[in-house]
């Protein structure tokens, strides 16, 4: 099941915990347009990293929350910030230094093709950066042999906090 199928099946059960019975309610509750909405739902689009990110925020959830099969939608973390974006960027150097990939062009390789050298490199500028939809995540998670919101969860030791 791709994690666009994993959204839409979490968006679901946040509807359904809430009683959004509609396009308009869900769009309202998750900040976004109603046409956002029929169109994830159809599969016709997926939303962005940011866009997860945002939804996230609001509702008070981890990002990979949101793509993860029975991922924990429900937490409602105060104050949350999601940034996937850099989450992404951190677990993917890390899976470059275990692999011992560090040419541009050994990273990509670890990708079968899946993702150019140039792409690559587009995804770690610090200006007018790109960033992969979930279909590309999908195609690199199942390259690196991960689930697909692992590539955007922080690890374990990032999350625990000082008490």
């Amino acid at each position: 099941m791709g994690s666009l199928d994993i959204f839409v099946e979490n968006i679901n059960r946040l509807a359904a915990y809430h009683h959004l019975d509609t396009y308009a309610d869900i769009a309202q509750f998750l900040n976004v347009t109603e046409d956002s909405i029929k169109r994830w739902q159809g599969k016709t689009r997926c939303p962005s990293l940011k866009k997860i990110d945002q939804m996230g925020d609001r509702i008070g959830c981890h990002s990979y929350a949101l793509i993860q099969k029975n991922g924990k939608i429900f937490a409602e973390i105060e104050f949350l910030q999601n940034n996937s974006r850099e989450i992404l960027l951190r677990n993917l150097q890390e899976y470059f230094m275990q692999a011992g990939r560090f040419s541009w062009n050994d990273k990509a390789a670890l990708f079968y093709g899946f993702v150019s050298e140039d792409v690559l490199k587009s995804y770690f500028r610090e200006e007018n950066f790109k960033t992969p939809p979930l279909s590309k995540l999908d195609e690199m998670a199942e390259a690196l042999g991960k689930p697909t919101y692992e590539l955007i969860k922080e690890g374990e030791s990032d999350e625990k906090t000082d008490t």
